[in-house]
């Protein structure tokens, strides 16, 4: 399978702690979340895999609301790793494995960013930092999923900054 490599981040989580029942993971192209998707649900059909994305490249989130590929004509985010779209093979995965895309403005980004600065002395990129940002975000926090979620595993990966932007998010 084209994702198994992708899926071994969830293996790894799950071997850790198993009784995780919703996974956020950021989305760009499909392939990490396609990967999570296939063994999360391989190991526990009932868990949750839900797409955290950048407002400024929702593709996913408008393709699983028309249930087609949507290509945005341009995207405009901080979150520079998060600008690829779904493909011919990552689109079957996330239309029919991932439960929901939550979606989220640079703003919040940014402020998952400090927090991970801040709370856990790791600096994050904002593709990476993104999953953080839909846990705390009021679309997620008012979802049904919320309330039905007792443990929640988020995918935060990416530790390649730019100095410049990050000094200068956190000096907004």
């Amino acid at each position: 399978m084209f994702f198994s490599g992708q899926g071994t981040v969830c293996l790894e989580l799950l071997e850790q702690v198993p009784e995780i029942d919703t996974i956020i993971v950021p989305i760009s192209g499909g392939g990490l979340i396609s990967g999570v998707a296939l063994a999360a649900k391989g190991i526990n059909p009932s868990i949750r895999v839900l797409a955290a994305e950048p407002k400024g490249a929702d593709d996913s989130a408008q393709s699983k609301a028309a249930g087609r590929i949507i290509k945005l004509p341009a995207t405009n985010t901080i979150a520079d790793g998060l600008r690829a779209f779904l493909g011919d093979l990552t689109w079957p995965v996330v239309r029919d494995l991932v439960d929901d895309v939550i979606v989220v403005d640079d703003n919040a980004i940014v402020d998952a960013m400090k927090m991970c600065y801040e709370t856990l002395k790791v600096a994050v990129e904002p593709s990476g930092a993104i999953g953080l940002a839909a846990a705390l975000s009021d679309e997620f926090k008012e979802s049904s999923v919320w309330h039905e979620s007792s443990k929640i595993g988020i995918i935060v990966s990416g530790g390649n900054v730019d100095l410049r932007v990050l000094w200068e998010s956190l000096c907004k």
